[in-house]
């Protein structure tokens, strides 16, 4: 656990990625930006180890006002008043279901944190130990997010909005290959919409009431009975809300979103929102910090990751891959490396010890045309092989697939 007499670690966080569980994200709930922001940067601390847990198995998460403001970017000055209500916000938030048809009825709700406080410039989150399993070590259920992007944003609506669709932007198993692109079709009942983003406060008792011990809430009730009216009609909800976010997600993010209304009923009223995001331009250089944070993922699904995301590696058998793998440590980059330099050669007699070899030797004396890369490959005589590799192609590859099959399975 950080403390106040801790030295500052602001670096680490500069290119992180961390995980969120997608039952966070999908929780109902009213926030501010900078509760949010917060929630991002102990998650990532978390997921780092940087915690201890107290004597009741609670995760405690500390941080220093200076290190938040630098993280976020922020003005000097005091925290104290601003993470105030952040703190009340966060110890009385509860996740949870309901379902009155099962078994006689059954529900169970947690809090999530148990206890925040400001002392000597920390502020320190006392995660509850029930929650453990929605803050890192996920196996699945989960969605990646990366932690500078998160806190770029300026409005809270743009960020609860990414989070949200985020978690949809993935393929569900049994898509095969072929229709698969980097586009996404995601709807949303516009009610629901309301409550997920936080427009609409899940949290007030009229609207409690209406959302738990329910099989089935009615999300359209339950912002009916909201007291606060806000941005209550379409055209306010989009202009002041819709509009409004997703200029920041498309101007800030690698994801392009656009939205139209879906109408219907009497008076063609709009019911939902239909968003359609592009990920096409997503980041190409995050691979190892992919492959870094699927620890959960065993050498198996690694093996695969790397061979069907990039088709490195085409044409060696199952065991030869496996051995290549191995002497890299499963490092994507070096596999390339290597991949990219045996793709230049000609009549390689023995392509598996070829790859061994130059990931033995960093790639030293294996360019093309080297006089001792010839006594190298003149000297492996191993099994023979049907050689499928001669005249290979240098080729550029779609990054994106790799993402999107880790991002959700």
């Amino acid at each position: 656990m950080c403390s106040k007499d801790c030295p500052q670690q602001i670096e680490p966080y500069k290119d992180d990625r961390y995980s969120k569980s997608n039952y966070l994200i999908s929780a109902k709930y009213s926030s501010s930006l900078l509760e949010n922001k917060i929630t991002a940067i102990s998650l990532a601390k978390i997921q780092k180890k940087e915690y201890t847990e107290d004597k009741n198995g609670r995760i405690v998460c500390s941080m220093t006002a200076n290190e938040l403001r630098k993280l976020m970017n922020a003005n000097a000055g005091s925290f104290y008043s601003q993470l105030e209500p952040v703190a009340i916000n966060m110890t009385s938030r509860t996740i949870g279901f309901s379902d009155p048809g099962k078994n006689g009825g059954v529900f169970d709700y947690i809090s999530v944190v148990d206890r925040a406080r400001y002392e000597d410039g920390v502020f320190t989150i006392f995660y509850n130990s029930d929650v453990k399993d929605y803050l890192s070590d996920f196996k699945a259920n989960f969605t990646i997010l990366e932690l500078p992007t998160m806190l770029k944003f300026k409005n809270v609506y743009s960020f609860r909005l990414y989070e949200l669709l985020s978690s949809k932007s993935y393929y569900r198993k049994g898509i095969p290959k072929k229709l698969k692109t980097q586009v996404f079709r995601i709807e949303f009942n516009l009610s629901e919409l309301k409550l997920n983003i936080g427009v609409v406060n899940a949290e007030l008792d009229a609207v409690r009431k209406e959302l738990n011990n329910k099989q089935a809430p009615n999300f359209d009730k339950a912002v009916e009975k909201s007291p606060e009216k806000k941005f209550n009609t379409w055209y306010e909800f989009k202009r002041c809300v819709l509009d409004v976010a997703i200029k920041e997600i498309n101007e800030k993010t690698d994801m392009k979103v656009s939205f139209s209304p879906l109408k219907g009923g009497r008076g063609a009223k709009v019911y939902g929102v239909e968003f359609i995001v592009d990920l096409t331009e997503r980041n190409v250089e995050t691979i190892e910090d992919i492959l870094k944070s699927a620890d959960e993922m065993s050498e198996d699904d690694k093996l695969d990751f790397i061979v069907d995301a990039k088709m490195l590696l085409n044409g060696f058998s199952t065991k030869d891959v496996r051995k290549i793998c191995e002497k890299s440590e499963y490092n994507y980059r070096k596999i390339e490396t290597a991949y990219n330099l045996f793709c230049q050669q000609k009549n390689v007699l023995n392509p598996t010890g070829w790859m061994i070899s130059c990931l033995n030797d960093a790639y030293d004396n294996f360019q093309t045309g080297s006089e001792e890369k010839k006594v190298r490959e003149s000297s492996m005589k191993a099994k023979s092989t049907n050689n499928n590799f001669s005249n290979f192609h240098q080729r550029e590859y779609d990054y994106d697939q790799l993402e999107l099959k880790l991002l959700k399975q």
